[in-house]
């Protein structure tokens, strides 16, 4: 997976037109939120309660974009040596809308916060905990 600094400009499928500024998504800027690689740092802390389960939820409800292949979590995976099995994986984008901008993150983002201690941006947090509680 490709590194993105928290909160850059969203630039990964831009010109794609199922991704990027397109539909619901035209005329609103989007961020990167939780692009992470082994080797970068990231700021990490205790993730506000309901974080984790409504991130999970996202998986489902707000998928914006398919990608090809998979991609395996960076740090499972060098820990497993290889070794995919029990390590998660993810294929898609979550948007999730916050006050006039929007955020774009892996599908893999909850399983950075309950595994590896991410704590993504506040503003991004409190979107994210705006969304309907998971049932």
């Amino acid at each position: 997976m490709t590194y993105y600094a928290d909160l850059t400009p969203y630039t990964y499928f831009a010109h794609n037109p199922q991704g990027g500024s397109a539909g619901l998504w035209r005329g609103v800027s989007v961020v990167n939120v939780g692009w992470l690689a082994r080797g970068r740092r990231y700021p990490k802390g205790v993730a506000p309660a309901g974080l984790v389960e409504t991130l999970k939820h996202m998986r489902r409800t707000h998928r914006a974009q398919q990608t090809r292949g998979l991609h395996s979590c960076p740090w499972c995976a060098y820990r497993l040596f290889g070794a995919r099995a029990d390590c998660p994986q993810g294929s898609a984008e979550i948007r999730v809308m916050g006050r006039e901008i929007a955020y774009a993150a892996p599908e893999l983002i909850s399983h950075y916060v309950e595994g590896h201690d991410y704590l993504p941006p506040d503003n991004f947090v409190e979107a994210v905990l705006s969304v309907a509680p998971a049932t």
